[in-house]
């Protein structure tokens, strides 16, 4: 339960335990779970102290309550999480969540939904959650999981109390590791991905179609076939080289901010570079823009009419 987090994650305890005991329960939380593979455990453990009716925060005080064990078993009514449906979550899977919570509670006087990467949420999902968000109910809870905070559109963080979480195990990975668990959610396409002897040149030409793409801007789109489309020339390959400039954009924000870089470790003198360009209120500009981007790109859409439209989209916050 969550006392199992008091040294691992003291700062996120501190959060969720005061917010219960001083009775000041925010109605959204965004867990930043910065590559720690523990995240939803972490916001179960919450829900279970919210909806516990003894207040017990302790599994040996709450002697493993039929309550805590339906939870875990994925039967309590009160908690629905929402993972993607394959690569996204779609605007559905809210629409029934929000169906669902529209009826009267049967076990709990409160609801908790947890959205596990939330930023895998495509634009209709974003508007239907965001309008979730900005008609909130005393008794509904919801808990957004990402792994930075500018992964999502900005209407939804301002909405949610943010919560931070450590992972001492991420300082020892390397940038391929990161990006592959950043990519995929199983271990084997991870070690796939790091031993893809492509991978390497794909990450480099991202960074260089970035580069280019700052010191040139709109010129960048006479030069499109040979910096982007003879490289990245499937929607499988295109989805992956936007995480990737996504990524790469959210390090030149993070530099900005006299933070760490979180993924491309390996291109700290590009970074420096790109974020010469940029003010903060820019990147985050185009951070959204990747992202809309790339949430467009599983649908019937020309993949070489989106790049044009991203990088007409992304001039306009220069």
């Amino acid at each position: 339960m969550l006392d199992d987090y008091i040294e691992v994650q003291n700062i996120a305890y501190k959060i969720f335990k005061n917010a219960v005991v001083k009775n000041h329960v925010m109605h959204a939380y965004l867990i930043e779970s910065k590559g720690y593979a523990g995240q939803l455990d972490l916001a179960l453990a919450f829900a279970k102290y919210l909806l516990c009716p003894f207040g017990y925060s302790n599994l040996g005080k709450c002697d493993n309550c039929s309550q805590c064990q339906r939870i875990d078993d994925g039967n309590f009514t009160e908690i629905t999480i929402i993972e993607p449906d394959g690569q996204v979550i779609k605007k559905e899977q809210l629409d029934d969540l929000q169906k669902k919570f529209s009826r009267k509670s049967l076990e709990s006087n409160k609801k908790i939904y947890i959205i596990n990467h939330a930023e895998k949420m495509n634009q209709s999902a974003s508007n239907s959650i965001l309008k979730f968000l900005e008609e909130p109910e005393d008794n509904i809870i919801a808990i957004l999981i990402v792994d930075n905070s500018y992964q999502l559109l900005n209407t939804i963080v301002s909405r949610c109390q943010i919560v931070t979480l450590n992972n001492c195990e991420d300082e020892n990975k390397d940038m391929l590791h990161k990006l592959g668990e950043f990519l995929y959610d199983s271990k084997e396409k991870v070690d796939e991905y790091c031993e893809d002897e492509n991978v390497l040149e794909e990450i480099k030409a991202v960074v260089n179609f970035v580069k280019y793409y700052e010191k040139n801007g709109l010129d960048v789109l006479l030069f499109m076939q040979k910096l982007w489309n003879d490289i990245f020339y499937d929607k499988i390959k295109v989805g992956i080289a936007l995480n990737i400039m996504l990524l790469f954009y959210r390090d030149v924000v993070n530099y900005k901010m006299f933070k760490k870089i979180d993924y491309l470790l390996d291109y700290e003198v590009d970074i420096k570079e790109v974020s010469e360009f940029n003010d903060i209120t820019s990147l985050v500009r185009k951070v959204n823009a990747v992202i809309k981007a790339r949430d467009k790109i599983y649908q019937n859409i020309n993949i070489n009419l989106l790049m044009d439209k991203l990088i007409l989209d992304m001039e306009e916050f220069k």
